[in-house]
């Protein structure tokens, strides 16, 4: 299978991670854009990654339907089948996907000339960022300390949020979510995949 990808982007790298916890050989090609259309390699309408070449010509979009197909090989799935679970498991997942979209419309609204700032949805975006912050270290102690189908999208999430929104120290505003994240920086599938570190160098 291969997988359209950039570690850059947390969507992306989610199923990065995931493919190398379950073992699973993927050939990670980086994508090509064009203009308006955005990525077009991996044949996204939505001109976006990641997209998985599950079947020959045949490509799975978005990061959620992936990370679930990729979960679906696994011998023992991250995402349990059913019940109370499954729910706290999605739940846990879109929030760690919601922090890396306020992140990505953040920089996306500040990356532009100062006078083009629509200052009221920096404000929304910035506030976004730090609610979620806020929610997961009232939740920390619950996440776990090995990776789960929730953990993927949330340190994939946190570790975007201190590359794109740096003006925002959620590890200074999260002391316990930051503990809980350091746990996952010694496992092989974190480093494999982080690139930011070597963008910002």
């Amino acid at each position: 299978m291969k997988l359209i990808c950039s570690p850059i982007s947390p969507y992306a790298r989610k199923a990065m991670i995931l493919a190398r916890l379950s073992n699973i050989d993927l050939e990670e090609i980086a994508p090509t854009q064009d203009g308006a259309n955005g990525y077009i390699t991996g044949d996204s309408p939505l001109g976006k990654i990641p997209t998985l070449e599950w079947q020959p010509g045949q490509f799975l979009f978005d990061s959620v339907v992936i990370c679930e197909y990729l979960d679906s090989l696994r011998d023992v799935p991250l995402l349990p089948q059913s019940g109370h679970a499954r729910y706290i498991q999605l739940w846990q997942h879109a929030l760690g996907d919601g922090l890396s979209d306020a992140v990505y419309n953040y920089h996306c609204e500040t990356y532009r000339p100062v006078e083009l700032h629509w200052d009221q949805m920096v404000r929304r975006y910035d506030q976004s960022i730090r609610n979620a912050v806020s929610k997961l270290e009232d939740i920390s102690p619950w996440l776990g300390d090995d990776w789960t189908y929730g953990n993927l999208a949330i340190v994939c999430a946190l570790d975007y949020a201190g590359y794109r929104a740096n003006h925002f120290d959620w590890r200074d505003a999260a002391p316990q979510l930051a503990k809980w994240h350091g746990g996952f920086t010694r496992h092989t599938a974190w480093h494999s995949t982080y690139a930011y570190k070597t963008i910002e160098s």
